[in-house]
């Protein structure tokens, strides 16, 4: 018998949240939204990326990830252009957030 295995996560965290998550201060946490927002402009990531409704907003966890990894390089104008393109599938991979196929034997 054979059959699916789905691991996955929650894809949205408050900013709390993810400070607690990725061991690192609310401010730090702030500013990297602000920064992100920018990035959202500039048409790296979509208007899915943080969800902002009055009190509530929510961060796409994969785009915070992205974004942690290649700050440094897409703060620099010099650097940015070798960031490659957001791929949140291969990031979910990385993860542990995937599907794959379960093969019970003798069943």
């Amino acid at each position: 018998m054979t059959y699916i295995e789905s691991i996955r996560g929650y894809p949205y965290m408050p900013k709390q949240q993810l400070a607690d998550e990725f061991h690192i201060g609310k401010t730090t946490v702030y500013s990297r939204l602000k920064e992100i927002e920018e990035e959202i402009r500039n048409g790296r990531y979509s208007d899915y990326a943080i969800i902002n409704d009055g009190n509530i907003v929510l961060v796409n966890v994969l785009v915070f990830i992205d974004y942690m990894t290649y700050r440094r390089r897409l703060r620099e104008k010099n650097t940015r252009k070798y960031v490659p393109v957001f791929n949140p599938a291969e990031i979910s991979k990385i993860i542990g957030w995937e599907n794959k196929p379960v093969r019970i034997e003798g069943v």
